[in-house]
């Protein structure tokens, strides 16, 4: 979530094999090039093209850490290069909103999220022999 949202995006940008990935509300996928830093010389949305597996997104339209305008822009960089990918944004959610024990939490939003997420997960993995 958040900056793991962000790593499992770029894993799956950057590593072979895997069979699918959900970027729960990823921060920092858009950047700017004044947010570039030598940590993190490249915004992760520009290995976009190399998205070798499903994803799926899940975000709150409250957020601000991804904002909406981000996640459009993430959108909009998936469907240009034809992937595979579905999208989840939810009304009344901001950042963080599957944290059970703080007042981000949405409880209608969040187990929506997590059906998706067990769903997509049982279309995408692959059983192992």
């Amino acid at each position: 979530m958040c900056s793991g949202g962000r790593h499992a995006f770029l894993a799956a940008c950057r590593i072979n094999g895997l069979d699918a990935a959900v970027d729960c509300w990823g921060g920092r996928v858009v950047a700017s090039k004044e947010d570039l830093t030598a940590a993190q010389p490249v915004a992760p949305i520009d290995y976009t093209h190399q998205l070798g597996c499903p994803l799926l997104g899940l975000f709150g339209n409250e957020d601000q850490f991804p904002t909406p305008e981000q996640v459009s822009l993430h959108e909009e960089e998936l469907k240009k290069y034809g992937k595979n990918y579905k999208f989840y944004r939810y009304d009344g959610a901001g950042h963080g909103f599957w944290y059970y024990h703080t007042d981000r939490y949405r409880p209608q939003q969040a187990m929506d999220a997590w059906q998706k997420v067990f769903d997509f997960f049982g279309e995408h993995l692959r059983s192992q022999p």
